[in-house]
């Protein structure tokens, strides 16, 4: 997606920044009218600094202002939405650290209400006005499209549809004449005549960078210092999303079949320690006596290693609580006419190899606690699509195969919707869905849901 970066983005920001000081000055008065603190300002002034510091932090982070032409209304609260939240977090534990009475009172929610209560009424309020502006033919940005066909009459119906962007499209040049309901002022060579003619903000490329003339098109509008943007050709509008990267000086553009959110991933990886470290120390009197009562009551090891693949294919040890009794594997080729899921998956509902231990930890999902060792060391996560086996690997399909392109995970959509209810196609639409969606948000969601579904047992077996 295009974004402008300019100087109203900047006003944006400024406004914002004066309207959080505001906020602290309506949340000072509040408190003086109620008479509840005589001298607040002097040593409460820390948790302004505090919030406006880590909101600018993460208003950056979540690209708050980006400009409003290319960014929706709903996507634009629901940035803000998540910047304030992860600011009034981060000021909560670091405004504790530096004076935990500072948050004895209810003066940090006051002032976080109306700050969180006055950017947003603005910017709701200033996209109103600019795209009412917009529709007046105001602000307007003159566009010029470089190519013809089905792209150009793509692009020149989300112009038509989308008023409030500001955009108007003066014409077309092309090899020949193709039809749009927009002027055709020629082919490539009139190029430079007619940019010195007309007034020029954006030059949007239709046609396949491949084609005769468009190269040398794109290198002149440089040279003229005109901003251009591409419209993914055939091949490439294929592959979710690109980014420019630098290869030890060599520019290259990279293409990632679903999103890449660095600070998100980080998130992630951060929580998966976080709450996997935890839930070790924490859970350890659990595993302790689950391990020690399957040792008593059946022959053979208490963890279960078995190879899965992971990211990308990589092959690595998962560890449960074993379930099952210790020739479950030689088994399994004598039961497998007894299959009940499609696909190259193996589940039987009322398995004969698992033991009576084996069947109470599966309903409660209690044998997958292992796992956390797995995800302390980056093998998994806690979340992500269930790790397979080497060969039901080897009986994917080419679109199964997407499901590895992410870290797999202890819980996934998958999971918290049925599990052995959900038929393998679907499961592998749901994985598929989950990578092309995945967010830290999507995570901390499923998360949240497999809470009931493993207390209510809902899908195991």
């Amino acid at each position: 997606m295009l974004r402008e970066q300019g100087i109203m983005e900047t006003i944006s920001e400024l406004v914002d920044i004066v309207l959080i000081a505001f906020g602290f000055s309506l949340a000072i008065e509040v408190y003086r009218i109620k008479e509840i603190l005589i001298r607040i300002w002097p040593e409460h002034f820390v948790i302004f600094l505090i919030y406006l510091i880590t909101w600018l932090i993460a208003s950056n982070a979540f690209k708050v202002y980006q400009s409003r032409r290319f960014m929706s209304a709903k996507r634009e609260l629901r940035e803000m939405v998540k910047a304030h939240f992860c600011s009034i977090t981060l000021s909560i534990l670091l405004i504790d650290l530096y004076n935990p009475n500072l948050l004895r009172n209810r003066f940090f929610f006051y002032f976080g209400a109306f700050a969180v209560g006055l950017t947003m009424g603005v910017h709701i309020i200033t996209r109103m006005l600019l795209q009412a502006w917009r529709k007046m033919g105001r602000n307007r940005r003159y566009v010029l499209i470089l190519g013809s066909g089905s792209a150009a009459e793509l692009y020149l119906q989300k112009v038509k549809k989308n008023p409030q962007l500001g955009y108007k499209v003066i014409g077309y040049i092309a090899p020949t004449k193709n039809g749009l309901k927009i002027p055709y002022l020629g082919d490539y060579t009139n190029l430079e005549s007619i940019i010195q003619m007309n007034i020029i903000d954006l030059t949007v490329v239709t046609a396949l960078i491949t084609e005769k003339g468009v190269q040398e098109s794109i290198e002149i509008l440089g040279v003229m210092g005109k901003s251009v943007a591409v419209l993914l050709d055939d091949i490439v509008e294929k592959v979710a999303r690109s980014r420019p990267v630098d290869f030890g000086g060599l520019s290259m553009v990279m293409y990632d079949s679903y999103p890449r959110r660095p600070w998100q991933e980080v998130g992630k990886r951060c929580m998966d320690i976080i709450l996997s470290g935890f839930g070790l120390i924490v859970l350890s009197p659990l595993l302790l006596a689950v391990g020690l009562i399957i040792k008593l009551t059946s022959k053979g090891p208490v963890i279960f290693a078995q190879e899965r693949i992971g990211l990308n294919g990589r092959a690595f040890r998962i560890y449960k609580f074993r379930s099952m009794v210790v020739n479950a594997e030689e088994l399994k080729k004598c039961l497998a006419h007894l299959n009940e899921v499609s696909g190259p998956v193996f589940k039987i509902v009322n398995d004969p190899r698992v033991t009576a231990v084996g069947r109470f930890i599966r309903k409660t999902s209690i044998d997958e606690l292992p796992q956390l060792f797995n995800v302390l060391r980056g093998d998994m996560s806690l979340v992500g699509p269930r790790p397979p086996l080497p060969q039901e690997v080897n009986l994917y399909d080419s679109k199964h195969r997407k499901r590895l392109a992410v870290r797999p995970g202890i819980t996934c959509i998958w999971q918290v919707s049925g599990r052995n209810e959900v038929g393998f196609e679907e499961w592998m639409e749901m994985d598929a869905d989950y990578v092309d969606r995945w967010s830290l948000w999507l995570d901390m969601e499923i998360l949240a849901r497999t809470v009931p579904v493993v207390l209510w047992r809902r899908g195991a077996s």
